[in-house]
């Protein structure tokens, strides 16, 4: 570390202005990045071809190096340390170019992830997010340092806006402590709708994590703020009365999850009218609450809706009218009418294949649907011949081990064994014990389930 502090000030006395400030700033990314990235960062050139002419200097003095096959740049992580212990002593602007680089986070991830998730294109939206993600940890861990008032507005907008996504790189709790330590913030400098923003986020957290009563009090309180504050219909007021409903649905209140979510419906269309995609999150929660309330036919008119909602935005082909579709093959499944659920679930695969290929994991998926209808009219071998469909897409989509094929494995085991094919389920039983017994090891609970299927399946034979 002291040789790599030595190489930075003789950088510093030795090369130019620019390149001593380029090398400082870039110290302050977190992980390999792209030029997309740094520019930004990167003050004193004015142009793009002057930013890339100071990296390419960088990387000839060895001070960076480039990936060309993933177009990413990385710093030493001994040069990196130094930098960052020298950009105080050096006077450069260190807040305002993590707010710089905040701003540029957020802005990349309304930009290029959240309209793949809004188009339910998921697996895109995955590679454009892993870009981006180790830069939003980072932030993440800085707010546990300090949250600067001039960060704080950044902080709201990641809580707000990208949530789904930074769930998917941190855990619920480590987003729970973030959305706390910038809550407390907010209320100090008496920001009461960025306070009802916060309180809506970490509301919603709590009550995945079973943390009910602490979020019903935090969700009614940013209800509260947003009235308060807005004083009329807005979005965010539709989200948080959206919110609240899905808590009331976990808590097993359905009347009070009902009205929630019928004043976030009715909010959103005086706000966007009855045909805007801004409907769908809240009619899905409405399915799940009229499904669990055995009320079909009001379901089945929910779903329709939304069909209609989806075909008008994204055209009738489009994934997202898939993913409703077979809901309406749920709903009618659940109303008893399974040769009509047979037929939707089969429009679906072949919408699905159409649009993403054979091989892929939705397709699997509906496979595995289709299989279940299968064995519930009674159709064994179709129900079979399906299941084993499914279960090669998995292995060659998802690989062997993976939770998705194994539960494919389960079903299809327990389906021979009902079928009185236990000759057929052992072997399959076994494979399942294997995989368990290596991923999880002998102890693990999972694995003992699987053990106890391969025992009662040699009990089946006899044996």
């Amino acid at each position: 570390f002291i040789h790599g502090r030595r190489v930075l000030v003789a950088a510093a006395i030795a090369l130019p202005d620019d390149l001593v400030t380029g090398l400082l700033v870039l110290s302050l990314l977190p992980a390999p990045f792209s030029f997309e990235m740094a520019a930004p960062l990167l003050a004193l050139p004015l142009t793009n071809n002057e930013r890339r002419a100071i990296m390419r200097r960088l990387v000839n003095l060895g001070l960076l190096s480039y990936n060309a096959s993933l177009q990413l740049f990385t710093m030493h992580k001994l040069v990196r340390d130094a930098a960052r212990l020298l950009v105080h002593n050096l006077g450069l602007p260190y807040n305002e170019t993590r707010r710089r680089f905040a701003e540029l986070l957020v802005l990349s991830a309304r930009r290029l992830v959240l309209p793949l998730i809004s188009k339910n294109r998921m697996l895109s939206a995955r590679l454009a997010w892993s870009r981006l993600s180790v830069h939003a940890v980072q932030l993440v861990n800085w707010a546990f340092q300090e949250v600067r008032e001039d960060m704080l507005p950044l902080y709201v907008s990641m809580a707000w806006d990208l949530m789904p996504l930074l769930s998917s790189s941190c855990s619920s709790y480590t987003l729970q402590g973030f959305c706390q330590v910038v809550l407390e913030r907010a209320q100090f400098l008496d920001m009461t709708l960025e306070s009802a923003q916060l309180m809506t986020v970490l509301g919603s957290l709590l009550a995945e994590s079973a943390a009910l009563k602490r979020a019903d009090a935090m969700l009614r309180q940013a209800l509260e703020y947003f009235w308060r504050e807005l004083k009329g219909p807005h979005q965010a007021v539709a989200r948080c009365y959206k919110e609240l409903g899905a808590l009331m649905l976990k808590a097993g209140k359905p009347s009070e999850a009902s009205k929630h979510l019928q004043q976030a419906l009715e909010m959103l269309e005086t706000l966007y009218g009855g045909a805007s995609t801004e409907l769908l999150p809240v009619l899905q929660l409405q399915v799940e609450l009229l499904r669990r309330s055995r009320k079909y036919a009001e379901a089945e008119g929910v779903v329709t809706r939304a069909l209609g909602i989806c075909g008008a935005a994204y055209g009738p082909n489009d994934v997202q009218v898939a993913v409703w579709k077979n809901q309406l093959a749920q709903v009618v499944r659940q109303a008893g009418r399974l040769d009509e659920a047979q037929s939707l679930a089969q429009e679906v695969l072949a919408l699905l294949q159409g649009q993403l290929g054979s091989e892929h994991p939705r397709v699997a998926a509906q496979l595995m649907m289709l299989g279940q209808l299968a064995a519930q009219q009674g159709k064994q071998a179709a129900a079979e011949q399906t299941y084993r469909k499914a279960l090669q897409v998995y292995q060659s989509v998802s690989g062997l081990h993976h939770p998705d094929t194994f539960n494919c494995l389960t079903s299809l085991v327990s389906l021979l064994r009902g079928a009185g094919k236990a000759a057929h389920a052992l072997p399959l039983a076994q494979r399942c014990m294997a995989v368990k017994k290596k991923s999880l090891g002998e102890l693990h609970p999972d694995t003992a389930a699987a053990m106890q299927v391969v025992a009662d399946v040699m009990l089946d034979l006899g044996k």
